[in-house]
């Protein structure tokens, strides 16, 4: 926890907003289907787009890159070709140069806007992969579409029951996403999350802006995130809470910083932090009653000082032992 002045934030927080990836999901993703085209060598696509997605630190580039790795090994060098002339759009997809052609890869979109439009049966492709809920990557090599790739997430074991213990502390969740709108909802339906608090095809600029719209609607916002796409939105909420596991960015712009990356820590740091301020609040005001009341006591000579000092004892002995029953909620 940064500073004291976090725990008022705790208790004024009435909606907490998840990121998806690396937070209620994994962020373990894998390639579950890669589709080329007619006329495209397999391997060979695998083998251009991993080397493309090594030099990103994207969660879907990670997966893709392992998946490639594993495929060369035990191919003469055992190693992916470098990549020159990197060039990575955030959210979108990555381009560069690998042994001599020119890679790119991203959402449809991303190449769309390129000009760079699949063929029949890789429209076919996207459909089935993302009717499945699953992450779409379109490969175009040399200004041709080449292949379609499609990466799965997991949801955590214990993202669902996070969900409840945040719904019992009077906190709304809502799921952010920059996945299309089928996977998110496909998670959201996991882990308990309504329809309607779902957030998805979002951008880095665009979690900011969700977080800027949830406040001007008169809501004290919590983001919890990992990444670094995650940072900016962390940082503008009114309380940011980083998973440990995650990025030193998305740590340094948190309030408070979760160790393990276990959701239900999340709800479990703002009820302990909410029930620390109402220890706080209640040893300060046993403090003050106690001075109101015998100070002017003491003044006017009604109060023996024998009993004052066992008072005063017994008042450093109610705070502490008021204080240790915070140890029985962490």
């Amino acid at each position: 926890i940064r500073g004291p002045e976090i725990l008022e934030s705790t208790r004024r927080v009435d909606t907490i907003v998840l990121d998806k990836t690396g937070t209620v999901t994994t962020g373990r993703m894998a390639l579950v289907d890669l589709t080329p085209g007619a006329g495209r060598n397999r391997a060979e696509v695998l083998m251009l787009l991993g080397a493309l997605e090594a030099a990103s630190e994207h969660p879907v580039a990670r997966a893709i890159a392992e998946a490639a790795a594993d495929a060369a090994d035990g191919l003469p060098g055992n190693v992916l070709p470098p990549v020159g002339s990197f060039r990575s759009s955030a959210g979108l997809g990555v381009e560069g140069v690998v042994a001599g052609h020119q890679v790119i890869a991203g959402r449809p979109s991303f190449l769309a806007e390129r000009g760079l439009v699949p063929a029949a049966e890789l429209s076919a492709a996207i459909d089935r992969a993302t009717t499945a809920g699953q992450t779409v990557v379109v490969i175009a090599i040399d200004g041709a579409v080449a292949a379609v790739a499609a990466v799965a997430d997991t949801v955590k074991p214990t993202s669902a029951d996070a969900i409840g213990e945040l719904r019992a502390l009077g906190l709304r969740p809502i799921l952010l996403s920059g996945d299309n709108e089928a996977t998110a909802r496909q998670i959201a339906a996991v882990v308990g999350i309504a329809p309607e608090d779902v957030v998805a095809g979002v951008l880095p600029d665009g979690k900011v802006a969700e977080i800027r719209r949830l406040q001007h609607a008169g809501r004290v916002v919590a983001m919890v995130g990992d990444g670094v796409n995650d940072a900016p939105a962390l940082a503008e909420a009114d309380l940011g809470i980083a998973m440990g596991t995650g990025t030193d960015a998305a740590i340094e712009a948190s309030d408070i910083t979760i160790v393990s990356g276990d959701l239900r820590s999340a709800a479990r740091a703002i009820a302990l932090s909410r029930r620390t301020l109402a220890v706080i609040k209640g040893n300060l005001f046993w403090a003050f009653a106690y001075n109101v009341a015998a100070l002017p006591l003491a003044a006017l000579g009604y109060l023996n000082p024998v009993i004052a000092g066992f008072a005063m004892a017994a008042s450093s002995v109610f705070v502490v032992t008021n204080s240790l029953r915070l140890r029985s909620a962490a």
